[in-house]
Order: C-alpha cells, then sequence, then structure tokens
C-alpha cells in the first residue's frame, strides 16, 4: 500500500513546505507532541491500523525520541521534525486521513521525506 506512485511530492510541494517549516514555533513544541499523542492513541483505540499506519506510528516514536535525546540539534532541524508531527496531526491534509486506505499516504510520504532530510543531521540512536 506505501506505492510511492500513489503520492508524490513535487519540487513545488517541497518549496511549499519549506515556506511552513519556517514558520514552525519551536516553542509549540510540547503542545505539538501533546496533539500528536492524542492522535496516535485515537488510532489505537480504533483498533484497525493499516501497515501505513503502523508505520506512521513507529516514525512518531523515533521523531518523538530524537527531540527528547538531543537537546543541541539545530533549529531547522526541529522545525523540521515538527511540521513532520503536524503533517500528521491535520487530519485535513493534501488527502483527508478519514478516506480508507488512502488517507495516510500523503502523510507517510512526507515524513518519510523529512526523515531523509534529517537524517545527517540527527546522531544515530542507541539501541534499546
Amino acid at each position: 500500500m506505501n506505492d510511492p506512485k500513489l503520492f508524490q511530492i513535487t519540487a513545488e510541494d517541497k518549496a511549499h513546505y519549506h515556506e511552513l517549516i519556517e514558520k514552525i514555533d519551536i516553542e509549540n513544541k510540547d503542545s505539538i507532541i501533546k496533539f500528536l499523542g492524542i492522535k496516535i492513541q485515537s488510532m489505537l483505540d480504533d483498533g484497525k491500523l493499516n501497515s501505513v499506519e503502523t508505520e506512521l506510528i513507529e516514525d512518531m516514536t523515533k521523531l518523538v525520541k530524537i527531540l527528547e535525546l538531543y537537546n543541541d540539534l539545530p533549529d531547522l532541524v526541529i522545525k523540521k521534525v515538527l511540521f513532520a508531527m503536524s503533517y500528521f496531526i491535520d487530519e485535513n491534509d493534501e488527502i483527508p486521513d478519514i478516506i480508507p486506505d488512502y488517507g495516510y499516504l500523503d502523510d507517510i510520504t512526507v515524513v518519510s521525506w523529512i526523515m531523509v532530510d534529517i537524517q545527517g543531521q540527527v546522531p544515530a540512536m542507541p539501541r534499546a
């Protein structure tokens, strides 16, 4: 289901997202993480997660850990992480989340793009 051909980020999308990333207020980090937790709990309570939703929850967990573990990240990296979280939280993004089987395809694409983008700027995560 995570077919990259179903939803792709264009250069125009990236330019728009970069504008939105610049507007992210790092001071809202705790609030964004709180709403993220509510969204994830709602998905878990629903009880029927598909593979894209499961991957998104795993990615969100990684992003929260990055913010918790590394206090000295550049502001731009923090803004990108918070943007990815905010995009996931927004139920009425490019593809509304309520559309069965397709609602999270844009989210997984945007989150994956951000994760690849910050990869070289974040230390390796310690293994549990």
